[in-house]
């Protein structure tokens, strides 16, 4: 293999970590300097004053990045042009749920009285659900924080697999990226990882980036260090993740010369952003986990739980209830009822090459990978949790004022995301079994049309109808609405609880007063509103504009550093 594409197989010695050098006398000593468990943040010790990382301790050493922009690969996409959008049908659940304790107690007040309370004992019925497997997996996770999954990998085992992992990176800052690739430097099987970092064309002094990242990674035990380019402008793409990952992935296969091999059901592609960062045992445990399902490669993705305890304890009360809600709704529904994998994600080689890879003309990689994947194994892809936590990005702002915008965007894209994949989805669903299809389909529109989209709005409507529409409304069922309340925010009450011990487990200090908390807890409801809000907005937008406003917006990180 060229010296291009192929990192120096030296490791080093981790001060404190166990780790030893097996081979030449290139030796760099690390430090932590992140203090919560199994999230260690390394910086090379320097006899000099100077920590600029254009300073790397390793200059003298230069492999040449090679220049990528030139498109190499035929994706063969085609352009949807349909007529009719099945996206649209987010938008008939909006309509017919939101408005209904508007109209229905002037059509009958007493069909009013009984029905809508029962519409919203479904809706908190699915909420305590889901937050009650929630905190099941959060117990699971929290009970498996001291095992050290390498231990139970043999040498045999060890060897069998290897990972390639994928990190998509565009204006975020230099030390942002840094950071979360040092997660993966001290990983515990790093000799394993294959380490793709991917940048786009039009980032901003590209080519330099990747030289710094170069002479600060070369050294670092990763098996191969490879860095990709994405051409701008390529046909059938639209910039982001998606495109991004999908050009990473091929290249590195291509360079490494995978597809030459028979192996592929032990090769595990990693995909993330460049605000991630990794357990230590994050590779371990996934193979662990992966041998222990024995091999299933065409049937199976990997998502760890992701929890946005970045900063999060300076984020104001949107930011963090949303981060908050976001990791309970992966630990209750996303993953116990493999209805999608959210950013991080790994899954086999074989499954990436049988599924073409990731789908370059839509914005949401993590969804469109799944059904895209569907298609071709022609069954429902389950989703198992990695015991592993890996910490997230949140939304953030220079401003609470730019927190606010960067937060209705980031939840306007996401919601622009799913009913476009969505609409894929009922595109491709003839070359998924038919009982396949309706099932991931029906949980995929209560998830996100019903509970995500219109639930928070029924409320408020449910709410105004009961307070100023409906006459004569019997005692019992006012106390049934009061138990629903409280039903209610006892769900929200598990996300909070959930996250004391999270931050317990990744050993962070977080700072929040009892009355902050108390009050975020209060406040809780009214965010998810206004997150239905701009959802109801943004599924009417997508109604209108069609696949224009399906683009991909870089999330602002500048505040994470």
């Amino acid at each position: 293999m060229s010296p291009q594409h192929h990192a120096l197989k030296a490791t080093f010695s981790y001060q404190n970590a166990g780790f030893q050098s097996d081979t030449n006398d290139r030796k760099s000593q690390y430090r932590r300097t992140v203090s919560y468990d199994g999230y260690y943040i390394l910086e090379q010790e320097q006899n000099s004053k100077s920590s600029s990382l254009s300073s790397s301790p390793i200059a003298h050493v230069s492999i040449p990045i090679p220049d990528l922009r030139v498109p190499t690969i035929d994706h063969n996409i085609k352009n949807g042009r349909q007529r009719f959008r099945w996206n649209l049908i987010f938008n008939v659940l909006v309509w017919i749920i939101c408005p209904l304790p508007l109209w229905l107690p002037f059509l009958s007040n007493q069909v009013a009285i009984f029905f809508l309370p029962s519409i919203q004992c479904v809706f908190v019925f699915i909420w305590f659900i889901i937050t009650l497997l929630a905190a099941r997996n959060a117990f699971i996770i929290f009970r498996n924080r001291n095992q050290d999954y390498s231990l139970l990998l043999s040498t045999e085992d060890r060897n069998k697999i290897r990972h390639l992992v994928v990190i998509s990176c565009y204006k975020e800052p230099l030390e942002l990226i840094k950071r979360s690739i040092d997660t993966l430097a001290v990983q515990s099987e790093v000799n394993r990882i294959s380490m793709v970092i991917s940048f786009e064309e039009r980032t901003p002094d590209v080519h330099n980036k990747c030289q710094i990242l170069q002479n600060y990674y070369i050294q670092a035990g990763f098996r191969d260090l490879i860095f990709t380019i994405h051409p701008y402008g390529l046909s059938n793409e639209i910039p982001g993740k998606c495109s991004n990952a999908n050009y990473a992935i091929r290249t590195a296969i291509k360079q490494l010369k995978l597809d030459e091999n028979n192996n592929d059901d032990y090769i595990l592609i990693t995909t993330c952003d460049a605000d991630s960062q990794f357990h230590r045992h994050y590779i371990a445990a996934l193979t662990y986990q992966y041998i222990k399902d024995n091999y299933p490669a065409l049937t199976t993705i990997y998502q760890p739980p992701l929890f946005y305890n970045w900063n999060l304890d300076a984020s104001s009360c949107f930011t963090r209830i949303t981060g908050l809600l976001r990791s309970t709704l992966m630990l209750g529904a996303l993953i116990p009822f493999s209805i999608n994998t959210m950013s991080i994600f790994s899954f086999s080689l074989s499954l990436a090459k049988a599924g073409n890879f990731v789908h370059p003309a839509y914005q949401m990689d993590d969804i469109i990978c799944l059904i895209r994947w569907m298609g071709v194994t022609h069954r429902r892809l389950s989703i198992h949790m990695v015991l592993t936590p890996v910490i997230s990005g949140p939304t953030c702002g220079r401003t609470i004022e730019y927190e606010f915008m960067e937060w209705v965007r980031q939840a306007r894209r996401w919601t622009i995301g799913a009913a476009e994949v969505f609409h894929y989805f009922m595109i491709k669903s003839r070359r998924i079994p038919f009982l396949t299809s309706l099932s991931w389909s029906i949980t995929f529109l209560i998830y996100y049309g019903v509970l995500l989209c219109s639930s928070g709005l029924y409320s408020l409507t449910y709410f105004i109808a009961m307070e100023f529409l409906l006459n004569e409304i019997p005692t019992y069922v006012v106390y049934t609405m009061y138990i629903l309340i409280l039903i209610q925010m006892l769900s929200f009450s598990i996300a909070f609880i959930i996250d004391i011990f999270i931050c317990r487990l990744l050993n962070i200090d977080e700072c929040i007063f009892i009355l902050r908390n108390f009050f975020h807890f209060l406040m809780t409801p009214f965010v998810l509103i206004g997150y239905s809000f701009v959802e109801f907005y943004a599924l009417h937008e997508v109604m209108i504009r069609g696949k224009k406003v399906c683009k991909h917006g870089a999330s602002n990180k500048n505040m994470l550093q």
